[in-house]
């Protein structure tokens, strides 16, 4: 009787798979193409593996290179039979060899542990070939680094108006708006150190010592390492390092007074020099995104650079006539392409206009500046884009003295402006919100609009 409940027990040892029977996945067939390829671009594996008698579960895959392993990953099986086609992204990873054998290791499981190796040769890999890559940094700054002549593998930007710490991504492909195209090669931090990554991955950092800003970035891509030179500003250099910080309407401003000097080109440094910035055109012509050219008399001026809404604008103290006519009350703004979601989601409840009736700040009011004897320019976002509606009048002071009155004037170009008093721009009215340049000329009592694009 003993024997026969034995019998039973053996009988009886099945489980959700089905009877336990000893057995190990079979690799009926497996390619890898292409064959030979580039390191930084995806091959394709494709295999089919069968199991006798026990459901398959999983294939692990190990890609060496150089007795290195260069990725791996697994693949979920089922069934009995899996046919597999799996496109495996191979990275290039640092002092990688031209032209070197590469070899893929596969091993196959079954739900029993029963396993199966196979080892794929033949394989070539290459090293890339970059023409140029770009410095992306967080802050939207964008710089070529060029190959040098001497080592293929060593690219390097000169130069440059970096800050002298920022982080960053280089990237083989841009996109049109200059924002990194991660169908090309994209390296960025992991673990702390320069590797290729994927859109997730972090960005680098970097820091130049003893210096006010990166004038040189050089990057070894065999070695996955980067380096830095730093310089010194000249008197005629403008960068953060030298700015303040101030609170004005609720909102972080860096601040500078020095003299600037009428037809003088200064160099911009760092954030200053981001193409996305709007220097106040009334006071600057931009040449390139590190140069700008101040068009103002020659005196002593506070730069304001507001890095939210990604402008630089210019204040005087106690501005009055003749140098300048100040448009005060609701609905103006300094020109910036950041829209109002973007300064609203920073400041709650800001806009692209700022103006109120008052002369307590900069962001009260805009100048506008004299260009010739009795002919004032000022350029301006307006009428707000969430309500369309504007209403201000220019005066000659901080002291509302001598105000602007509508009925005063003739004006030509884009006819925006209705009342006798105020200089009102109608919530109905359907005028477009962009920047307009007004140029009043008090000889004549003329104004006129143009819309302008910065």
């Amino acid at each position: 009787m003993l024997i026969g409940v034995i019998g039973l027990f053996f009988a009886s040892c099945e489980d959700e798979y089905g009877p336990r029977k000893e057995s190990i996945p079979v690799f009926e067939s497996v390619a890898v193409t292409p064959a030979s390829f580039s390191f930084g671009d995806s091959i394709t594996l494709t295999a089919t593996i069968s199991d006798p008698a026990t459901m398959l579960t999983s294939l692990k895959y190990e890609i060496v290179s150089e007795g290195r392993v260069i990725t791996s990953g697994e693949i979920l099986l089922v069934g009995d039979t899996y046919e597999v086609n799996q496109s495996i992204f191979v990275p290039l990873r640092d002092n990688q060899a031209d032209n070197a054998d590469v070899v893929m290791n596969l091993v196959a499981k079954n739900v029993l542990k029963g396993a199966d190796s196979y080892e794929v040769t033949g394989l070539t890999g290459k090293r890339p070939v970059y023409n140029q890559l770009y410095l992306v940094t967080d802050d939207g700054a964008v710089a070529v680094l060029s190959p040098r002549s001497s080592d293929k593998d060593k690219f390097e930007g000169t130069e440059l108006t970096l800050e002298t710490s920022f982080r960053y991504k280089l990237a083989e492909k841009l996109n049109a708006d200059k924002t990194i195209d991660y169908s090309g090669a994209v390296y960025g931090n992991v673990d702390g150190k320069i590797a290729m990554i994927s859109e997730g991955g972090e960005s680098s950092f970097i820091y130049t010592p003893d210096a006010d800003y990166t004038q040189v970035f050089t990057y070894d891509n065999y070695a996955f390492s980067a380096s830095t030179t730093g310089s010194n500003l000249g008197a005629d250099d403008l960068a953060l390092s030298a700015f303040g910080d101030q609170d004005i309407y609720g909102e972080t401003f860096r601040t500078l007074k020095r003299t600037l000097e009428k037809d003088k080109t200064y160099t911009v440094f760092g954030k200053l020099g981001d193409a996305a910035n709007i220097y106040n055109p009334d006071f600057f012509e931009r040449i390139s995104d590190s140069q700008v050219k101040f068009l103002g008399e020659t005196g002593e001026y506070t730069i304001y650079y507001n890095p939210v809404r990604k402008n630089i604008i210019v204040g005087v103290d106690n501005p009055a006539y003749p140098q300048y006519l100040l448009a005060c009350g609701y609905g103006l703004g300094y020109p910036t392409n950041v829209t109002s979601d973007e300064i609203g989601a920073v400041y709650s409840g800001h806009h692209k206009v700022h103006t109120e009736w008052g002369f307590g700040h900069i962001m009260n009011y805009v100048l506008l500046r004299q260009i010739s004897d009795g002919v004032y320019q000022g350029t301006f976002f307006t009428p707000g884009d969430h309500d369309h509606y504007a209403g201000f009048k220019p005066f000659e002071n901080t002291g509302w003295a001598n105000e602007k009155k509508a009925g005063n004037f003739t004006f030509t170009g884009e006819q925006i402006i209705t009342g006798d008093n105020d200089w009102t721009i109608a919530s109905d009215s359907g005028t477009e919100s962009a920047n307009y340049r007004f140029t009043i000329d008090l000889n004549n009592n003329t104004v006129n609009i143009e819309k302008v694009t910065l």
